[in-house]
């Protein structure tokens, strides 16, 4: 943290100038989700400290604190539900009574007694009386917004409950939008408790910022530690890939357990296969994020002895092995969204969209991939072509456009041949994705020999995947979009990757932000 009298780094007034808001659902005098915001804001004081061990500590406890709330959710979520299956039961013995007198010849005579009864029960002093027990019982005022409405939910209660109408319309059989049984009938859209939806939200941010730190702590510690294997050849790259490939296939038998748990139905199976995947990768994440910070270490020695190819080969494992990084935060992410609406908890759109076509949906599918092209090779001849490229990032930056656009210009280098060339991004602040200068990048997109969008210069703009109609067809695409609003592991749907760089001390050097994300992502979208 600057002293007064030092000028501020740029990366610390980008902060401050951020907005980090806790959005107005969340501005609530709830100690709880009080200390869930505190505690995921906490990491990126601890970031700016740059102490990993002190930000590792934040991670945990972010964690902790996450899971330790979910357990308190899960309950609440169960008496929720007990109470709303209570509340359908008796709704449908009122009904019952109900209609067996619409059709019977009292039903004019309880028709008029019911009017007279409200007339004379007068709602408003009844209201009154409670407001003033409610008050000596929590020995405060009740908010005058609070009496407001409630006052209104009062106002003309008997021409809503429209007596003779509804008992006309259950003599004809209808049961739906009767005014006199919305009292008495659970309303499916909406929560017995919908203070437990804002809270779920919370948690999961709590759960997945924790995480995240998590795995740039344990990157930059061993980044630190510096321990890799001396005099690293190309016969060490299949131990390297074993790595990955582990991780891989232990992402993919966790998805298909939740897969087939969700092909089943029981909510008690998809909260098991959940929570088991999401707390397997909180074990073995931190390894991962170390095996990247030996990975970047020979990549700079390999660049260092001239040993371009195989840094490349390298790089490309290291690429492999950040995505999947990515990946297993935003299936750490839905685990616990999935978990949450299965054990009681109220269940959003997305995860109903996706338990409904879960049957008719692939595990996973292909994603779009560009034709493979050397930087030596990619010239005029490929203008309006689909293609990959991949080097090592010279530059990145996001400078400032006409009409506010917001571009990311990316300079790639081949170290075997020299070779360069350029590729943007659209909607993306790359650097404050924590892309660095020294990362290796894989990207797809269209090559223009005179892109707009890079001032003329040829270059590659990359393509956005449509993460959306992927996920129709693709469990794997679905389930991670899940966490979208906490985590993206695409970011701006960008078809690009890349691997995971270190978080310099010097804050003026916007491209060697590698943990940026913990410092510009908002929390929640």
């Amino acid at each position: 943290m600057p002293q007064p009298n030092v000028r501020p780094s740029e990366t610390y007034l980008t902060l401050l100038r951020s907005q980090f808001d806790l959005l107005p659902a969340y501005r609530v005098q709830n100690p709880a989700l009080h200390r869930l915001f505190r505690e995921a804001l906490a990491i990126q004081k601890s970031l700016l400290t740059f102490s990993w061990s002190q930000l590792e500590q934040q991670a945990r406890r972010c964690l902790g604190l996450g899971y330790a709330e979910f357990r308190g959710l899960q309950s609440r979520g169960d008496k929720s539900s007990m109470l709303q299956q209570i509340d359908h039961r008796m709704g449908l013995e009122f009904l019952f009574v109900l209609r067996g007198i619409a059709i019977s010849d009292r039903r004019d005579q309880f028709a008029n007694n019911f009017e007279e009864g409200l007339q004379q029960s007068d709602p408003s002093g009844r209201l009154d009386r409670l407001l003033t027990k409610a008050e000596e019982m929590v020995g405060a005022e009740i908010p005058e917004s609070t009496v407001e409405r409630l006052r209104a939910r009062l106002a003309g209660i008997e021409t809503r409950a429209d007596i003779q109408a509804s008992m006309e319309r259950l003599a004809n059989g209808e049961t739906d939008n009767i005014g006199l049984l919305d009292a008495y009938l659970p309303n499916k859209n909406k929560s017995l408790n919908p203070g437990l939806a804002t809270h779920t939200d919370a948690v999961i941010m709590c759960l997945s910022r924790g995480l995240l730190a998590l795995a740039h702590a344990q990157f930059n510690n061993a980044l630190k530690a510096g321990e890799h294997k001396p005099g690293f050849s190309a016969a060490d790259i299949r131990e390297v890939k074993s790595v990955t490939h582990a991780f891989s296939s232990f992402l993919q038998g966790g998805q298909k357990q939740v897969y087939s748990a969700l092909l089943v139905g029981d909510p008690q199976n998809i909260t098991n296969a959940s929570l088991l995947f999401a707390g397997e990768i909180e074990r073995r994440l931190p390894a991962l994020a170390g095996a990247q910070a030996a990975m970047h270490t020979v990549i700079q020695a390999l660049l260092q002895r001239n040993s371009g190819g195989l840094a490349e080969r390298l790089g490309d494992i290291a690429v492999d092995a950040h995505f999947l990084t990515r990946k297993a935060i935003a299936c750490h992410t839905a685990c616990y969204r999935l978990a949450a609406s299965a054990c009681g908890l109220d269940t959003p759109k997305d995860i109903r969209d996706l338990q409904k076509n879960i049957a008719s949906i692939s595990f996973t599918t292909p994603l779009p991939n560009g034709k493979n092209v050397e930087l030596a090779k990619l010239n005029n001849d490929f203008e309006g072509e689909f293609v990959e490229v991949r080097g090592f990032i010279q530059e990145v930056t996001s400078p400032p456009q006409e009409g506010g656009m917001l571009l990311s210009h990316l300079k790639l280098q081949d170290p075997s041949s020299g070779a360069e060339a350029n590729a943007v991004v659209r909607f993306s602040h790359l650097p404050h994705a924590g892309v660095t200068k020294g990362a290796f990048c894989k990207l797809s997109g269209t090559f223009k020999k005179s892109s707009s969008l890079l001032s003329g210069r040829p270059g590659v703009e990359v393509d956005a995947l449509a993460l959306a109609d992927l996920g129709k067809n693709s469990f794997d695409v679905a389930f991670m979009r899940l966490a979208n609003r906490w985590f993206q592991p695409w970011r701006s749907n960008a078809n690009l990757y890349w691997s995971l760089g270190a978080q310099s001390a010097d804050g003026s050097d916007v491209a060697a932000q590698g943990a940026a994300e913990l410092l510009f992502t908002p929390l929640i979208r």
